[in-house]
């Protein structure tokens, strides 16, 4: 859990990273402010991870941090830009703005720790296919993604059947996946 306090330095530090790497235009990540994403959280359970308020930018910060050291241990011809590796940490999982709902149910928040459930009115999409959608229905994303980073916003939380998005990817795709999973470790320790 985290205070109103900290969501407010997760905001201006996402919004600074925006600005310092290029990640996408101000507009997209103002579009989504007022869709909630600073205040979305990145689960619905409490066993899951940061499912609370300010959780995804949270997670997407912590991603980000992870996923810089992950590339900067690989070898020259494995490593991507910072800009790039930035760039789909922040954006991989914008989808989940307003994706959840608080839980109604007492019993099951208190007996199953179920926070959030799913915003039946949206349309049925992976989280990856979701941040695109929002990318590019906003028209935020002509010219700031490559195809590499598409692929990897795309792919990263494709099920381990895909073989497509398991074996036809690009470090900056893997590098993803795994600042996710980690990110994901650290945070289920603090809950």
């Amino acid at each position: 859990m985290i205070d109103v306090t900290q969501i407010e330095k997760n905001k201006k530090a996402y919004y600074a990273s925006i600005k310092a790497y290029n990640v996408c235009h101000i507009d997209l990540v103002d579009k989504l402010a007022d869709m909630g994403l600073f205040e979305a959280p990145a689960s619905t359970m409490l066993n899951l991870h940061n499912a609370f308020p300010g959780g995804l930018v949270d997670h997407l910060i912590r991603v980000a941090g992870y996923a810089v050291k992950l590339n900067e241990m690989l070898p020259e011809a494995l490593k991507q830009t910072k800009e790039s590796v930035i760039r789909v940490s922040l954006l991989h999982g914008i989808g989940k703005t307003g994706l959840y709902t608080p839980c109604k149910s007492e019993w099951h928040i208190k007996n199953q720790g179920k926070m959030y459930e799913f915003n039946e009115d949206l349309t049925s999409m992976t989280i990856g296919e979701r941040s695109v959608y929002y990318m590019i229905s906003n028209n935020q994303c002509d010219g700031w993604l490559t195809d590499i980073e598409y692929q990897a916003i795309l792919n990263y939380d494709k099920g381990q059947g895909d073989k497509m998005a398991e074996w036809h990817t690009s470090s900056l795709g893997e590098i993803l996946k795994m600042a996710i999973k980690l990110a994901i470790m650290e945070e289920k320790t603090k809950a």
